[in-house]
């Protein structure tokens, strides 16, 4: 199955800040929209004009994941499947350092 850049992002960014889990608090939104937020306000702050823009293309880039079957969200819990592991392992880390420092900068 084919990813998107925003989708090998993701899944390289789950592996290496968290290891391959994440535990949310979602609150009113779909947990796909808060993990999204959640995710993007590591890089620009709110007042951020390209900030909705950019939680839309998270949100939808972590459902295409979930469907592909690279990750599972469970209650409060986001982890790579052992294919989203193996395909996150072939994003180099420098790699995706160099993609975080983009995102930085939308």
């Amino acid at each position: 199955m084919s990813l998107t850049g925003v989708e090998r992002f993701l899944l390289a960014y789950i592996y290496y800040e968290y290891g391959g889990k994440i535990y949310y608090q979602s609150g009113s939104s779909a947990p796909e929209e808060y993990l999204a937020e959640f995710i993007t306000e590591e890089f620009l702050p709110r007042k951020n004009p390209n900030f909705a823009r950019v939680v839309g293309g998270f949100a939808e880039a972590i459902r295409g994941l979930r469907d592909k079957g690279y990750i599972t969200m469970t209650g409060y819990e986001v982890n790579l499947t052992e294919d989203g592991k193996r395909e996150a392992s072939k994003v180099p880390q420098e790699e995706y350092k160099e993609l975080k420092k983009r995102f930085t900068k939308v």
